[in-house]
């Protein structure tokens, strides 16, 4: 422990007592999650509500030490990465779902609860948070606004921050900003929370929430349809979604290599026995299954499958998330989130895996996304350790000309400290200039994750 740890250290244990402060001996047993720097600070506190919280940002504050705020650790850009001098504020332990309003389809969340704690109870009363994604059972509910999550359900109930209504922040000072409102319609000023949702911690500690939830919807169908590329899959999606009777609730599209290559490696390639084609639609609906008829003769269908049961369902759906099976067949690789206007997805891929392979005609590519929104996911690497130099060649090669085309290089796993050379150079200079100046203005100490995003 070094000496400004070891001064803070007795500071904190007065706030929030002894066995919620951690040194690096008890964090270096813990699983660090995505990221191997998540627990590299020297100390780490786990507040037991807002109070404890603004205390320990104040400590901080006039001790001048940077503090890096931790959720789920799912983040896949660096955003919880510490290092031995910071302070991790965990929020572990602030987990309670306060209040659910059925009526009002509301629902008040201490930032710690994840989302799969805060769906289930929203199920009880027949809704849901509206938004899915992977890691639903460790992600938290404050790190997902501090990302602005997006998931499987975005292209039709919006990212994380069409979900919210109110938002509690302890600011850089140790201040608690409460707007904690729970109606849709509120012009009272400038909407402050918009700000701390997607600034990943760089900004202040969220620490409640209020939700604004969804009617229930279980699916009841579920497709593996084999497609040529994404403009048949959309063509497709968007005919499911004009037949009376049936809601699409989910449409994820997976390319070739990744599909075969994840489903070889966890025992499923007869998945795929009903057809080798360059693209996969997996459609998860809801309705009528006489009103699939139509749908079933679509031109743009190659061959199709349903899933029988929620056994078939289960394995169509662990070949789409287990997305990391990429990284256990070829090592070293690289991911990338990126978000592409649906009618050039299929230029966008075809022009990125050109200026891949014109680097390295040995890299491999992995492509798979959330269809409807245009968001693809690209896993790319040749096994072998690529250096930061080159990373950066990479990067250039999967994000040229995305901003000129309307596209986004970040689509849903943030900046962090992973793309922030990507920020500066793939970002209109304006807009940097006020994100810097916003920071400065709310944090100007610099001690609320520094190293993220700007």
């Amino acid at each position: 422990m070094n000496t400004v740890s070891r001064a803070l250290h007795a500071d904190l244990v007065s706030v929030i007592g002894d066995g919620n402060v951690h040194d690096a001996g008890l964090l270096g047993g813990r699983d660090p999650g995505f990221h191997p720097d998540n627990l590299s600070a020297d100390l780490a506190v786990y507040p037991g509500n807002t109070a404890e919280v603004a205390a320990v940002v104040g400590l901080c504050a006039r001790h001048d030490i940077p503090i890096v705020p931790q959720g789920g650790l799912t983040g896949l850009s660096g955003g919880a990465a510490s290092k031995p001098e910071n302070l991790i504020v965990g929020l572990r332990r602030m987990n309670r779902i306060e209040a659910l309003d059925a009526a009002a389809a509301t629902v008040i969340v201490e930032a710690g609860a994840t989302l799969q704690s805060v769906e289930e109870v929203a199920n009880r009363h027949g809704l849901s948070v509206g938004i899915d994604i992977g890691a639903r059972g460790s992600a938290t509910i404050g790190g997902m606004i501090a990302t602005n999550a997006g998931g499987m359900e975005a292209f039709r109930n919006g990212s994380m921050r069409a979900r919210l209504l109110g938002l509690e922040v302890v600011t850089a000072t140790g201040a608690i900003l409460n707007d904690m409102t729970e109606v849709p319609k509120c012009n009272e000023g400038y909407d402050l929370k918009h700000l701390f949702c997607g600034a990943e911690g760089t900004l202040g500690i969220i620490t409640r929430a209020v939700l604004s939830l969804k009617p229930m919807t279980a699916s009841n169908t579920t497709l593996m349809i084999a497609v040529d590329d994404a403009k048949a899959a959309l063509a497709i999606t968007r005919s499911a979604m004009m037949l009376p009777g049936l809601e699409v609730l989910q449409a994820e599209i997976m390319w070739r290599n990744y599909a075969h290559t994840v489903a070889a490696e966890i025992g499923l390639s007869q998945v795929f026995d009903f057809a080798d084609a360059p693209a996969y639609l997996l459609l998860e609906l809801n309705g009528d299954e006489n009103a699939l008829e139509p749908l079933f003769v679509h031109e743009a269908i190659r061959d199709a499958i349903m899933a029988r049961n929620e056994r078939e369902r289960a394995a169509f759906w662990r070949i789409r998330e287990e997305s990391f099976i990429v990284d256990r067949v070829v090592p070293n690789c690289r991911w990338y989130d990126i978000s592409v206007p649906l009618g050039r997805i299929d230029e966008t891929v075809r022009g990125i895996e050109a200026r891949l392979k014109a680097l390295d005609p040995d890299m491999g590519i992995w492509v798979m996304g959330h269809l409807a929104d245009g968001n693809l996911h690209y896993t790319i690497g040749n096994g072998q350790p690529v250096a930061e130099a080159h990373q950066a060649v990479i990067a250039d090669a999967v994000y040229g000309g995305l901003k000129a085309n309307g596209s986004a290089f970040s689509a849903e796993h943030g900046i962090g400290t992973e793309k922030r050379g990507s920020l500066a150079k793939h970002t209109n200079p304006e807009k940097l200039r006020l994100m810097h100046a916003i920071k400065q203005a709310l944090d100007p100490q610099g001690i609320m994750n520094p190293g993220k995003v700007l």
